[in-house]
């Protein structure tokens, strides 16, 4: 998907504004794939959800990679420290400096991009990168809150990619007000930033577009 995405990015303006479009074509020939295999459609839509989760971090990794080297930072992914034998000195500092104390254990948050300095290693902010959150919206908001109680980790920021394809935090206007994952996530995380054109979601000093992530990079790196 990712030399999909970079071939569409070719002939796309402002490309991460129209990562939900890109995905709702991807979809539609995954699906079709899948139907002509003969699969059924839970199985179908479980298969998509995990393929597109996986694929968005890659995407989104892609489009921040040459702006944070530039800055002359560092990206890498709680999937690549998490194991018990790292090879990299710089990765395991990094791996011990996101940690998060649970008495005698130390847990690592959800972390799908970790950018650093290094000379020293200085954690500068953790991204988790959803295409979807149902019940989970909880998650990211918890993370950030046990990293504020320890001083070594309470300066990382925490932000949201998301294209928000059910518009579950898209907007804060209807008859029951905001939904719970957009007070929730709005409140407690440093910017939530949605991969879809202006005029779909609601905007606020924390909800911006994804385009607005690398003004923020700017200020914090």
């Amino acid at each position: 998907m990712l030399e999909r995405f970079k071939e569409f990015a070719k002939n796309t303006k402002e490309p991460y504004k129209k990562i939900k479009q890109f995905l709702e074509q991807e979809k539609e020939a995954f699906y079709a794939k899948k139907r002509s295999e003969g699969e059924e459609d839970i199985k179908r839509r479980q298969a998509w959800v995990s393929y597109v989760g996986h694929n968005l971090e890659h995407i989104f990794q892609y489009l921040i990679e040459d702006f944070c080297r530039q800055k002359g930072y560092k990206i890498t992914k709680d999937k690549l420290i998490k194991g018990k034998n790292i090879d990299s000195l710089e990765l395991s500092e990094v791996k011990r400096k996101i940690a998060v104390s649970f008495g005698e254990y130390m847990l690592l948050p959800d972390a799908d991009v970790i950018i650093y300095k290094t000379d020293p290693i200085e954690i500068k902010a953790i991204i988790s990168i959803k295409n979807s959150f149902r019940e989970r919206y909880t998650e990211t908001p918890y993370w950030k809150l046990k990293l504020l109680l320890d001083p070594v980790t309470r300066h990382i920021k925490v932000y949201m990619v998301t294209p928000d394809k059910d518009d579950e935090i898209s907007f804060t206007t209807s008859k029951q007000g905001p939904r719970k994952a957009r007070i929730v996530m709005e409140y407690e995380l440093d910017g939530i930033f949605l991969a879809k054109e202006d005029d779909e979601f609601e905007s606020s000093d924390k909800v911006q577009s994804i385009a607005a992530i690398f003004d923020e990079l700017e200020r914090i790196l």
